[in-house]
């Protein structure tokens, strides 16, 4: 072999080790060549460069290397070497979109390789092949290769081999053989050193997780196969895509919708079309999941048109059903049962099972809604096959279609028995989740069975089963404490290091200064913070427990519970008083949204507001009142006992003091009746220690403090630069009673960062649920610290939830802005109640009468904090 051949040789088999070198050595064996005329070297060597090009992204400069070898190998009349440009020059351009072209390369090549060089051939056969979607093909042609790559003893060509054929695996619907494949691969690579395919491997191991279900497991190596890739070269942009895939499956919208678009920007970066469209497909599931329906149907409209020019019909299927199901959210009428039915068709010819299943059970809800019942039941039929086999939300929508069938067929109980198995297969997916927003986010993707179930149990006018279905998914997700990951230490110093950050946007901001970069770090330590708590695989039980209607009448006492459900657009209570439970409807919810509009209108004029000239807003809000009571409260005819409120949309933030019927009377808050008794049923601290907080920036924090020091003359009390959020932390578990003033920050957008400001920065919903067991009681005298952002299937995240998560009995926290110089008076009126023996939920009434009847900054700042949980 001559020098120059030798250094392309070295180019050749080095390249996916250390590019760069590969590289250098490819151009010195390049300039020899061509200087010694030695054409079948130069051939190689500008194969070498555009197997590196490809390999880094650069699709155009790979494709003009390989064109430039395919001349050379002419030149020299060495029909191998061409041969081998065009098996490379077809993968190239099949990324870019070109698959006819692609396959006249391979077929061009085809009998110019002999025998003993036909498995890398039909290597790239299949590559080509899996781009294409022909997965039946693309594993046939790995069928064949197999034992040829194994004769020849090249441990890490048959390392790549398993390994795409692992990813074939996974698209004919055959995971068990994908995972296989895949994990021998990883064990071939290991031993031969090569990083960048264990990295591939590993993202492709991600994708079979996903798959099952297995979200932290995914979640966990797709992080390390970035960190893999980043060794070597640039993220690919197929991880961004397998993201937004798995963040959709677990019910996190936005966050999916934000790696599809980044998968998009880089194959337009990167001139990659057939990686772009393919891209835009998830861009255009994401848009829709996330409530944007025009800019789905845009985008994979785009992307149907791309994936035909490029004779991808697999993949032009789907996005066709996404654009057909962004139209359908938009115009309904637009489209019938049976342009569902035929998408169905295609999308199970193509392998896309769960958009097959999702398109047949469209068309039987709208052939049900037609009254075509024939038509429906078999759509169903086929939909329900599903139900004991396949990945957990393929499993639950077989039982969804379950329901429905049986519905249709006039067995109501037998359909509430099914959606009951459906949502069972949830119950026991969220255990195997530690993180608070995927358990919360695994409800919200069963909304609409759990909707159904409600809807059949209202049907039946029975009040215990209409309780269980209003409570089936509601606040799951709380009910079991959070779970530490295994990288602790780790997730410690990037909170430390967050709040430092925040720290120094505060300051920045005061100062006027321009602080872009702080905002970036910070966005990225909360992306890495999320990533390090969600790979914490859940310790629960996945068994849900049927409310035990008699516990919580007993549990009750003296008290009623009403707990609201919402079906379609009308409004419902249970009633649980004076132990028996009753079913009252309440009518549209429509006007109980408007009068909300109107009540937290008034109550937010009257902040800082003067008592002059305050009369027509309080007459404003009085009114508001009034008929929200007469909606809510008044037609349950309650007498004078506390309650005990468990609200549904639009109702989680109604500061419930100030109706008429609430005046007065104590109030607590729950996300959900099990929440309540599990709250209630906890045993009080054998502490009496209390900790008074007060964090910086607020004018009267301090004094608050001060002031409630001389009513708890014991406690812990941290001001100044003591209150940092590790020793407040320290002195908050097991503590009787918790007070922390401070700023407040409610983050609609990432609630499990909503915060109260302390000398070091914010402590958060993060930190709070790092607590091995919550104080008894919590009061934050903090603006919107009672808020919560509430998901689809009644889950709550944000602060006062994360302190439930971890045990505490009641959190009292107000829902809206408030004035510092109004909490303090009210706070201590509120801490003589507690030190005279009254329940949390008593000493928020009795401070808020009177403050009602104050200024009219009083009075809203008595209106703004609720009681949450016992």
């Amino acid at each position: 072999m001559s020098a120059a051949s030798a250094l392309a040789d070295a180019a050749l088999r080095g390249y996916l080790v250390d590019p760069g070198a590969a590289r250098a050595s490819a151009e010195q064996g390049r300039a020899v060549s061509i200087e010694e005329g030695d054409w079948t070297a130069a051939s190689m060597a500008e194969r070498a460069l555009g197997l590196i090009a490809g390999h880094l992204s650069d699709s155009s400069a790979a494709a003009e290397h390989l064109r430039t070898a395919i001349r050379y190998g002419n030149r020299a009349g060495d029909p191998g070497a061409v041969a081998h440009a065009r098996s490379d020059l077809a993968y190239v351009l099949v990324r870019c979109g070109r698959s006819a072209a692609a396959l006249r390369e391979i077929a061009r090549a085809k009998p110019h390789l002999r025998h003993d060089e036909q498995s890398d051939l039909l290597v790239m056969e299949a590559l080509v092949l899996k781009v294409l979607g022909r997965w039946d093909d693309a594993f046939d042609a790995y069928r064949l290769a197999f034992p040829l790559v194994q004769a020849t003893g090249d441990r890490q060509a048959l390392a790549v081999l398993l390994g795409n054929r692992g990813v074939v695996q996974l698209h004919r619907g055959q995971p068990h053989a994908a995972e296989e494949d895949l994990l021998e691969a990883d064990a071939l690579f290991a031993s031969v050193g090569s990083g960048l395919h264990r990295a591939i491997t590993l993202h492709n191991l991600g994708y079979v997780a996903a798959l099952r279900g297995h979200v932290p497991l995914a979640l966990a190596r797709y992080d390390q196969a970035e960190v893999g890739y980043t060794r070597h070269r640039e993220v690919p942009l197929e991880l961004w895509r397998d993201r937004c895939e798995l963040l959709l499956a677990a019910g996190l919208d936005a966050e999916a919708r934000a790696a599809a678009q980044r998968a998009v920007d880089a194959a337009a970066a990167r001139h990659e079309p057939a990686e772009l469209a393919e891209a835009q497909v998830r861009l255009a599931q994401a848009s829709l999941a996330d409530g944007d329906a025009v800019t789905a149907q845009r985008v994979a409209e785009e992307a149907a048109c791309a994936l035909t020019r490029q004779r991808r019909p697999g993949w032009a299927v789907l996005a066709r059903w996404t654009r057909m199901v962004a139209r359908a959210t938009q115009e309904p009428e637009s489209i019938n049962d049976v342009m569902f039915r035929r998408t169905a068709t295609r999308l199970e010819r193509a392998g896309w099972r769960g958009s097959a299943l999702e398109a047949r059970m469209r068309a039987a809800q709208v052939a049900l809604a037609c009254g075509r019942d024939t038509a429906a039941r078999c759509d169903l039929e086929e939909v329900a096959r599903s139900r004991h086999s396949g990945p957990v939300w393929h499993r639950q929508l077989g039982w969804h279609g379950e329901a429905l069938l049986r519905a249709s067929r006039g067995d109501r109980a037998g359909a509430l028995r099914a959606a009951g198995r459906g949502l069972a297969l949830i119950d026991e997916h969220r255990a195997t989740l530690g993180a608070t927003d995927l358990r919360a986010a695994a409800s919200s993707r069963v909304s609409a069975l759990a909707s159904f179930g409600l809807r059949l149990a209202i049907e039946s006018r029975r009040p215990q089963t209409v309780w269980r279905w209003a409570e089936r998914t509601r606040a799951a997700a709380l009910l079991h404490p959070p779970v530490r990951p295994s990288e602790d230490e780790e997730v410690d110093a990037a909170l430390a290091e967050l709040r430092h950050v925040a720290l120094q946007r505060q300051e920045a901001a005061a100062a006027n200064r321009p602080a872009e970069d702080l905002m970036g770090r910070q966005v990225h330590l909360e992306e890495r913070i999320r990533e390090l708590v969600r790979r914490a695989g859940g310790n629960g039980d996945g068994h849900w427990v049927v409310p035990d209607a008699q516990a919580v009448l007993a549990a009750l006492g003296d008290r009623a519970l009403v707990e609201f459900a919402r079906c379609d657009d009308a409004l419902w209570a249970v009633v649980a008083v004076e132990g028996r439970l009753r079913l009252c409807p309440l009518g549209d919810v429509a006007p109980v949204t408007q009068e909300l509009h109107h009540l937290f209108f008034a109550l937010r004029r009257m902040i800082g507001m003067p008592a002059t000239g305050s009369a027509r807003v309080r007459d404003r809000l009085s009114a508001a009142a009034d008929r929200l009571d007469a909606a809510l409260l008044r037609p349950l005819a309650l007498g004078e006992r506390d309650l005990v409120v468990v609200p549904t949309d639009p109702l989680h933030a109604l500061p419930w003091s100030v109706l008429p019927s609430c005046r007065g009377r104590g109030v607590s808050v729950s996300p959900s009746a099990r929440l309540w008794c599990k709250a209630q049923s906890a045993r009080p601290s054998p502490s009496r220690h209390r900790v008074l907080v007060a964090g910086p920036g607020l004018q009267h924090a301090e004094p608050e403090v001060a002031a409630l020091a001389r009513l708890h003359p014991d406690a812990s009390v941290f001001t100044g630069a003591e209150a940092r959020v590790a020793d407040v932390l320290a002195a908050m578990a097991d503590a009787d009673l918790v007070h922390l003033a401070g700023h407040g920050r409610f983050r609609g957008d990432n609630p499990q960062f909503s915060g109260v400001d302390l000398a070091d920065g914010p402590l958060t919903g993060h930190d709070i649920e790092r607590l091995p067991r919550g104080p008894a009681q919590a009061v934050l005298s903090a603006c919107e610290s009672g808020q919560a952002i509430t998901m689809a299937g009644g889950e709550q995240m944000g602060l006062a939830a994360a302190l439930m998560s971890v045990g505490v009995r009641s959190v009292v926290a107000p829902v809206l802005q408030v004035r510092d110089a109004e909490s303090a008076p009210f706070m201590l009126d509120l801490h003589r109640g507690l030190q005279r023996g009254l329940t949390a939920s008593a000493a928020l009434a009795a401070a808020g009468e009177r403050a009602l009847s104050g200024t009219p900054t009083e009075a809203a700042t008595g209106a703004a904090f609720i009681c949450v949980g016992a």
